[in-house]
């Protein structure tokens, strides 16, 4: 089909019942069909040969497995590592010794944040390992896995975009390379372009300073206040009446009682050294001529270079549980017990992925894009940008998808006017598309942040919006002020000043919850 308003139903209608009924399951299935059938023009056999082909596509895609098939099957291996580590009595053994170095409710909030400033290089990595490694702490001092969640989400793609040597910056430095050839702009280099374009991108710079903010200061927004609230005076850390959450597998094994701290640092040591191993020599191998950081990470593949790792250590975990005599049967039930945990999640990642690409059949990018003209105020350029990629980021759940369709778009309008704004205009898209796929349930980065944290998708949905939009109205006030001044510095200044003046208004009005439990600690 064409191009149209009718081409925002799918998604609109997916996200609407998704937030309404919080059964995310139903609503991807509802968004498949019926995207399905506009993109087929109501044809019933087009529209489910259209979804086999997607289907397809995610499982093998040109005569090889798919990336999607490797995520799936690490987030399995993932639920059977964690499995492992509370059978062996890591979880337990190094909440303990954490808990000598973290001693407040406070500190704690602070270690998703320090943990995914570190695990920088790829998002689904910083999503799922790190709300695995951090919650054993937080959940000890009755952090809420809502919190967790939200923390975990703000360091993970907010951080990469603006990490230069990470595998995003390659992606991002391509894209603008052929956009400069196509433009034949050849002023800058795209990976020059990218490094100018990190101080504009007030989004993500303002939601990681945000996230530091809410942890430092305790600031409980909207439904996040409800969360917290319960966490510390029931130590229930997560609502048990909107069901199972992923990979809590520890209600049906029993850890052993001579657990240590190494039972968890080993093994997801292995799992971070050879990821990076892996993705290393990975690109390596897929690089012709000079070896370069930005050619490697062109080159790798990180999903591969997981899958390998996951894999590994699953097996160093599962050797460790045999040596010291542990049953081979506990052993072989908690991986299956871990692997289940996974199951919904996994059901729901993949139907996300699925909803995504029948959505990107209807053209919703295009659409949306083709209100953007020449006849429109060039001052307001960059706020207008930030806005378009937020919304399509949002309606579509993909950060590069929204990269590949919008920079485009940006380049050939200050091409032809002001050549001047091309950074401002670059920097106003990457922050909406790290907006838009912030908040929305679309996204794979939302869903695994709630996977590596242990809570419902809708859950973490709904208690990050609130959070995301102080970040987005600072952006906008930042992308509004450098417009009119054409000044990355003065933007950059007005952002920072509106998300100062919104975290004073919200500590003022937002009383702090009590840093020590009213009951007794919550179960680890």
């Amino acid at each position: 089909m064409e191009p149209s308003i009718l081409s925002l139903l799918p998604p609109l209608v997916t996200i609407g019942l998704a937030i309404t009924t919080k059964r995310i399951i139903p609503a991807l299935a509802v968004g498949i069909v019926l995207g399905s059938l506009m993109a087929a023009g109501w044809d019933v056999l087009g529209a489910g040969r259209l979804i086999g082909e997607v289907v397809s596509g995610l499982v093998i895609a040109e005569g090889a497995i798919a990336e999607e098939m490797y995520i799936s099957v690490f987030v399995f291996l993932l639920g059977v590592l964690t499995a492992f580590i509370y059978l062996a009595g890591g979880t337990g053994a190094f909440a303990e010794w954490m808990s000598r170095h973290v001693r407040t409710r406070a500190r704690a909030t602070l270690v998703p944040v320090v943990v995914g400033v570190v695990l920088f290089f790829d998002d689904a990595f910083s999503a799922l390992v790190g709300g695995n490694i951090s919650r054993s702490v937080t959940d000890r001092h009755r952090v809420s896995r809502a919190k967790l969640s939200y923390l975990i989400d703000s360091t993970a793609a907010p951080v990469i975009i603006l990490v230069p040597i990470s595998g995003w910056a390659a992606f991002i430095a391509a894209t603008m390379s052929g956009i400069f050839a196509d433009n034949d702009i050849t002023e800058l280099t795209g990976y020059e372009a990218y490094l100018q374009s990190v101080p504009t991108n007030f989004y993500a710079i303002t939601a990681l300073l945000f996230a530091v903010a809410v942890a430092a200061l305790g600031l409980n927004l909207g439904p996040m206040r409800r969360h917290e609230t319960r966490a510390v005076e029931t130590g229930e850390l997560w609502d048990a009446s909107r069901g199972k959450v992923p990979g809590e597998a520890s209600r049906k094994l029993e850890q052993r009682d001579d657990g240590r701290p190494r039972d968890l640092l080993v093994p997801v040591a292995i799992l971070v050294v050879l990821t990076i191993v892996f993705a290393a020599w990975i690109g390596i191998a897929g690089t012709d001529g000079p070896i370069t950081v930005m050619q490697v990470l062109a080159n790798t593949d990180v999903i591969l270079a997981l899958f390998w790792s996951g894999l590994v250590s699953c097996i160093v975990a599962g050797a460790m549980l045999l040596a010291r005599r542990t049953p081979a049967r506990d052993v072989g039930r908690a991986a299956l017990v871990g692997a289940g945990s996974m199951w919904m999640a996994v059901v729901v990642v993949f139907l996300a992925w699925v909803t995504a690409e029948i959505i990107s059949e209807l053209g919703i990018g295009e659409y949306v894009a083709g209100f953007i003209t020449g006849d429109l105020a060039f001052s307001l350029l960059p706020a207008i940008l930030f806005l378009l990629a937020s919304f399509v980021a949002f309606s579509m759940g993909s950060t590069f998808g929204t990269f590949g369709l919008i920079l485009p778009i940006a380049a050939e309008i200050v091409a032809n006017v002001d050549l001047s704004m091309l950074i401002p205009a670059f920097g106003a898209v990457l922050a909406g598309a790290i907006f838009g796929d912030h908040t929305s349930p679309l996204s794979d980065t939302t869903i695994l942040s709630s996977i590596g944290s242990g809570i419902q998708v809708i859950e973490h949905v709904n208690t990050q919006l609130p959070y995301a939009l102080v970040c987005s109205a600072s952006s906008l006030v930042g992308f509004v002020v450098l417009g009119v001044t054409q000044s990355t510095a003065v933007g950059l200044l007005a952002a920072l000043a509106a998300l100062a003046l919104a975290i004073a208004f919200l500590r003022a009005r937002l009383p702090r919850l009590p840093e020590r439990a009213t009951a007794r600690p919550a179960p680890v």
